[in-house]
């Protein structure tokens, strides 16, 4: 690695600990309060993508970022933002300081590491590029929000198609072909690129207005297009035996991506009156969403591990332990199948109000799982 971010480690817990306390509010909330989803989305998906952003745009742009300590600085505004988050949640901040104080969160982040960032050379840095862009406007749009300016749901959209969906595509269109040595397809990719950046902004117009017209056909738009995405991917890998020889990392990817495309259709069935919106938001956040971070968490940890206490040893007469040995493979291996049947049990659970917590404490259980994977054995 050409840089090393420590606090990226302690970015990926922080996410852990994010989806956990907000597991634990759920269970005994109401099943339709989207506050919630601003919790999630500001706590655990925010802090995760910081962390592999500090690793990844220095390492994809060769580029350091000026100062790396600031980043610790940073990370301490994310512990803060736990109790900024909780007392605004249960009624005792006003949603308008708790928008500014995301904004400031976010806006120094970018401040931070646009100093690693340069022209991109390749496909990854753009596509995270593109989610800083959209990190950046989110930004000033939860500020517009908390004046009812805005709907929530223009808020949460611009946060997930934009920001998190472009930082989730760069990083498998890196990761993919890199674990698989087999080249991706560069042409499709880039217009993936522009085409998504398309979808992202006509769905964004579309819950801005709130037409739900609008709203089914620029979901139909954004299905298509990460149908698209999915078979880049599967494309770059269709020369290789399935099942056998898939990393780990890819398994999660994998098993994430499928219910990427179940999440998007629910949404179309939102946007037409036949199911709750909750079913959308538990599949996209516990099936896609927690499922492809901890992918992306058991493969950047070890490595990052393993390159700030060993790399500086190579040759020596210290033979250092393999890269897998950084975390707890066995447990790796468990919590894959776990993670699927914890969500579809969940989404059982939740079709009751009345019991919907037990689906929310059994999803609990699995954080907890990959937090003990992240363990060295």
């Amino acid at each position: 690695m050409f840089y090393i971010s420590k606090t990226s480690l302690l970015f990926f817990v922080l996410s852990l600990i994010f989806i956990a306390i907000s597991l634990g509010i759920k269970a005994f909330n109401n099943i339709n309060d989207t506050n919630i989803f601003i919790f999630i989305l500001y706590g655990f998906f925010l802090n995760v993508l910081m962390g592999a952003m500090y690793q990844l745009i220095p390492n994809s742009l060769n580029k350091k970022p000026l100062f790396p300590t600031i980043s610790y600085f940073i990370f301490g505004l994310n512990v803060i933002n736990i109790f900024v988050l909780g007392l605004w949640f249960f009624g005792f901040l006003n949603k308008v300081y708790m928008a500014f104080y995301e904004a400031f969160v976010m806006i120094g982040f970018f401040i931070h590491i646009s100093s690693a960032l340069k022209k991109p050379n390749s496909i990854t840095p753009k596509f995270l590029m593109a989610s800083l862009f959209f990190m950046i406007a989110n930004a000033f749009i939860i500020i517009l929000w908390a004046f009812n300016k805005v709907n929530i749901y223009f808020l949460i959209h611009t946060f997930t198609i934009g920001f998190i969906l472009n930082a989730i595509m760069g990083v498998e269109l890196a990761l993919v072909p890199l674990l698989y040595m087999e080249p991706i397809n560069m042409a499709h990719a880039n217009r993936l690129f522009w085409i998504h950046q398309l979808s992202a902004i006509v769905l964004m117009i579309s819950f801005y207005f709130q037409n739900l017209k609008f709203v089914y056909g620029a979901g139909i738009f954004e299905f298509l297009v990460i149908g698209f995405f999915v078979y880049i991917i599967y494309k770059s890998v269709e020369n290789r035996k399935f099942p056998k020889n898939i990393p780990y990392t890819l398994r999660y990817f994998f098993s994430g991506l499928g219910f990427l495309l179940i999440g998007i259709s629910i949404g179309l069935l939102v946007a037409s009156n036949y199911v709750p919106a909750f079913l959308h938001g538990d599949i996209m956040i516990y099936g896609f969403g927690v499922i492809t971070v901890a992918g992306g968490v058991f493969h950047f940890m070890p490595r990052i591990t393993w390159n700030d206490k060993y790399k500086d040893k190579i040759g020596s007469s210290e033979k250092p332990p393999p890269i897998d040995a950084m975390i707890n493979q066995d447990m790796v291996k468990k919590v894959l199948p776990l993670s699927v049947y914890s969500v579809l049990i969940q989404i059982i659970f939740e079709t009751n109000k009345y019991i919907h917590f037990l689906g929310d404490s059994i999803e609990l259980l699995l954080i907890l799982s990959i937090l003990y994977a992240l363990r060295r054995k």
